[in-house]
């Protein structure tokens, strides 16, 4: 799990990793404030919005995600309709 998130709560955590896969929207600032309001510090937040990009696309399995699982992180591969490495 990455080092600096691994304090979360299951909670934080799926509120974290809900609003990265999902809120295609809001600014990176918007979205730190966001982290903040809901109790991660500011290096949470900041290092959270590093993983944006991949949450945005792709479909992770759940407790395989990039932030759980950095190394064995499992994506959904739309064309074998499986989830796979990577």
């Amino acid at each position: 799990m990455d080092a600096i998130l691994a304090t979360l709560s299951p909670s934080l955590l799926a509120l974290v990793e809900g609003s990265l896969s999902n809120d295609e929207v809001s600014s990176t600032e918007d979205m730190q404030e966001h982290f903040i309001r809901n109790g991660l510090t500011e290096e949470q937040a900041r290092q959270a919005l590093t993983y944006r990009g991949r949450y945005l696309h792709h479909i992770y399995l759940e407790g395989f995600t990039p932030i759980t699982s950095a190394n064995q992180a499992l994506r959904f591969d739309p064309h074998t309709r499986r989830f796979s490495p990577g």
